[in-house]
């Protein structure tokens, strides 16, 4: 078969999967994650000037193309992309409390390590962190520091091509309802983790035309926690 034939063919197979991934009776979440995008471009618009948002905005082109993955069966570059996203999305707001560490990974000479963004003592779901930027937090941080852990591993186990994984992904492009949902159910929760730690981090220091640029990003998500309902102008 011609290189061009055998491309081709592929292509036509995951245009396939696409048809049926956009087939569900129930594209709730599918829709919802969607428009995730959007409201990650409104907290990309107020955090502009930031050393760290050209990491957020690449995190956020990820995230689109791994959506874009999922729908078309590319089920384990999903599940990679996902968790780029989520890691690089807690780099950019770990970052931005520590810019000379900032500047010395663009500079090349730092790597970043997932231990150090979950680190009891100085990460992003450290009292010392939330004590800095957002106090009212300290009793919801735990929640989510677990939510975070549990979803890393889980997606991990797709980019460690672990046997639990190897064999629940299709051996062709072909579609998979249980791993379309399942990617999507991630995504979900991924969503909820980042919007808390852009809270956590940015909320309490935006500016009023700021807070009301967000605030519709966050405003049904967080309607149970009082700290930050309460910053949301009405």
């Amino acid at each position: 078969m011609k290189v061009t034939d055998y491309y081709t063919q592929l292509g036509s197979n995951a245009i396939g999967v696409l048809q049926a991934s956009l087939g569900n009776e129930d594209l709730e979440l599918l829709s919802s994650n969607h428009a995730f995008i959007h409201d990650l471009s409104l907290w990309l618009e107020v955090l502009d000037a930031r050393p760290e948002s050209s990491i957020l905005k690449n995190a956020v082109k990820e995230f689109q193309i791994a959506i874009l993955s999922n729908n078309l069966g590319f089920y384990q570059q999903a599940f990679m992309g996902l968790r780029f996203f989520f890691e690089r999305t807690l780099v950019a707001i770990h970052f931005s409390a520590k810019e000379i560490e900032l500047n010395l990974w663009k500079l090349g000479e730092r790597d970043t390590y997932w231990s150090e963004l979950v680190d009891k003592d100085n990460g992003i779901f450290s009292t010392k962190f939330c004590k800095a930027f957002f106090p009212e937090l300290k009793d919801e941080i735990r929640h989510f520091e677990a939510i975070t852990t549990k979803i890393y591993r889980e997606c991990s186990e797709f980019v460690h091509g672990n046997q639990s994984v190897i064999k629940i992904i299709p051996g062709q492009i072909s579609y998979s309802k249980e791993l379309f949902y399942e990617w999507n159910i991630k995504a979900d929760a991924i969503r909820r983790v980042v919007l808390f730690v852009l809270c956590l981090r940015y909320l309490k220091h935006l500016g009023g035309d700021d807070v009301k640029k967000v605030e519709n990003t966050i405003a049904d998500e967080f309607k149970s926690i009082s700290q930050i309902k309460d910053l949301i102008i009405n």
